[in-house]
């Protein structure tokens, strides 16, 4: 007969098995994700051909994407808080694989937009409902790890994308490739069924029940935050550049204005997320060890970022190689930072409304990535159209992605960066008279 000591070892050991399983099946749940999330990119100029279009309506497809993920943060939270984080990314998976099937079949731009505005509807299920899954079967310094591990693992769909899929795509066609995406996000939605388990509250009850007043009532008490209102703003200046540049602009600006060869811009831009791993694991480390500097790596990287790109788009000519790889490697090192505003949200906030509040950071690096995007699009086509017109009779059209357009429109994303640190800033200079609160079963503030 076993002791009452050994049925507690076992059943320690069996929650630790189920938190592995969930936590592990959740985090390649992301990763498709991203996979679907960035093939656009590989694919920009794939469809610029396909659908005829000019730079601002190429950043549509991708900016309508972002937007509506945006967009749906805020109410996603509130589900992820009511259902849990199961049913949440079953969901996404399948939403996302129906979208890269409209996408695959599609013959115009208008088509086309309506597949990925249900992509990122899908993926807008995915990121928060992983980073509840951590939560909810660790805490403390190991969850800190896992946010930061994790969520840089995933990643690696950029280079699914960029490699596997970009060569699919050029050895088949459209259709097929698109196709192929889709099948793994059912995959995807499979794997959520047999493998990812919700975490249970501390009081075992149920949440509260989903209505327009209790979801007024916890916006509010989320906003009032300044935890949550910091962790905005880090999520805002850390995230966009590199997210713009994987996902829409980085190919064109390699290939066309840098004259970069494809499999090269591939190459770096893939690099992205190894140099993204890596940093990963140091700042999971930072924020376990040392939370007290927390606070200067954002800032620090948020400048190293506004200077990197300085450097190149002031560089006379064609920027060298090394330079273009030290770019793509701050923007690498950029990404991971972003996670870290996620460790700001879970210190001051307590689990039974940490969805919706994580729902509100997560829109900060996702409002500044649609703003950079289609700010950038606009620029270049209004530099297009101004050089044609004072094009001497007889020459040669400029090309829309040259160097000379991105060099200007460029400079978008460095403002993005700084108005980001101004509100970070602000933020922090309220939020150092707090400490991490301490939160009881009910969720209230322990004094």
């Amino acid at each position: 007969m076993k002791t009452i000591w050994q049925v507690a070892d076992e059943t320690k050991q069996m929650k630790r098995t189920s938190g592995l399983i969930a936590v592990g099946a959740s985090a390649l749940t992301y990763l498709i994700a991203v996979t679907q999330r960035s093939t656009m990119g590989s694919a920009s100029l794939a469809a610029a051909d396909r659908f005829h279009t000019n730079a601002e309506q190429l950043a549509s497809l991708a900016v309508l994407q972002i937007f509506v993920y945006a967009l749906m943060q805020v109410p996603v939270g509130f589900l992820l808080d009511r259902f849990g984080a199961r049913a949440l990314l079953l969901f996404g998976a399948f939403t996302m694989a129906s979208g890269q099937i409209v996408v695959a079949f599609s013959v115009s731009l208008d088509q086309a937009i309506i597949g990925r505005l249900l992509v990122g509807l899908g993926d807008a299920f995915t990121f928060i409902s992983m980073i509840r899954v951590i939560n909810g079967w660790y805490s403390g310094r190991k969850a800190s790890q896992l946010q930061q591990w994790l969520g840089n693992l995933g990643q690696l769909g950029q280079v699914l994308s960029a490699v596997p899929f970009a060569t699919f795509l050029a050895l088949t066609d459209w259709q097929t490739a698109f196709l192929g995406v889709s099948a793994a996000s059912v995959f995807a939605g499979l794997l959520v069924v047999v493998a990812v388990r919700n975490e249970r509250l501390p009081t075992g009850e149920r949440p509260s029940a989903l209505s327009f007043a209790n979801m007024r009532t916890q916006f509010s008490m989320n906003m009032a935050n300044a935890g949550t209102r910091f962790a905005f703003w880090v999520h805002f200046s850390t995230q966009s550049a590199a997210t713009v540049f994987a996902l829409l602009w980085g190919f064109p600006f390699l290939e066309r204005a840098e004259a970069i060869d494809k499999p090269l811009a591939s190459a770096l831009i893939s690099s992205m997320v190894f140099v993204g791993i890596a940093a990963g694991l140091f700042y999971g480390w930072l924020c376990g060890a040392k939370p007290h500097l927390r606070y200067r790596l954002v800032v620090s990287v948020a400048f190293t970022i506004s200077a990197a790109w300085a450097i190149v788009l002031l560089w006379p000519g064609v920027a060298p190689l090394w330079m273009l790889a030290t770019l793509v490697a701050v923007l690498g090192g950029a990404g991971p930072a972003s996670m870290i505003a996620f460790d700001f949200s879970k210190a001051y906030t307590p689990i039974q409304r940490l969805g919706s509040a994580n729902g509100i950071v997560n829109i900060g690096g996702f409002l500044a990535t649609l703003t950079t995007m289609f700010l950038v699009g606009v620029a270049l086509d209004l530099l297009h159209t101004f050089r044609l017109s004072v094009l001497p009779a007889g020459s040669a059209p400029p090309d829309l992605y040259d160097l000379t357009s991105f060099r200007i429109a460029m400079w978008i994303q460095i403002a993005v960066v700084l108005l980001g640190l101004l509100g970070l800033r602000r933020e922090h200079a309220i939020l150092k008279n707090f400490e991490p609160a301490s939160f009881n079963a009910e969720g209230q503030v322990v004094q």
